[in-house]
């Protein structure tokens, strides 16, 4: 999962757990990896969400974010369960 700043344009993301990274004009941050998505930022409005399925939604869009995010934290668990046992996870 990805952000855009819809101020200076950077699209961000963290690539692991406590990897906060934040955008060049310092509007919005992300962080979590695959793990967990934290986001914040100054103007919600100016924030884009980008799932890993290419759907873009508004962080001030409580709604649709919170619908989106759901999908996805169901897909993570459901893809999880396809592991076998004996198989290492990286």
């Amino acid at each position: 999962m990805k952000i855009k700043c819809l101020i200076c344009g950077d699209i961000i993301e963290s690539k692991s757990v406590h990897n906060l990274v934040s955008c060049k004009c310092e509007n919005c941050y992300i962080d979590g990896g695959n793990e967990y998505l934290h986001f914040g930022g100054k103007d919600f409005s100016k924030i884009l969400i980008i799932f890993d399925d290419d759907t873009e939604v508004l962080a001030n869009d409580e709604e649709n974010y919170k619908r989106k995010y759901e999908e996805w934290e169901n897909n993570k668990y459901r893809n999880l369960s396809k592991i076998p046992l004996n198989q290492k996870i990286e």
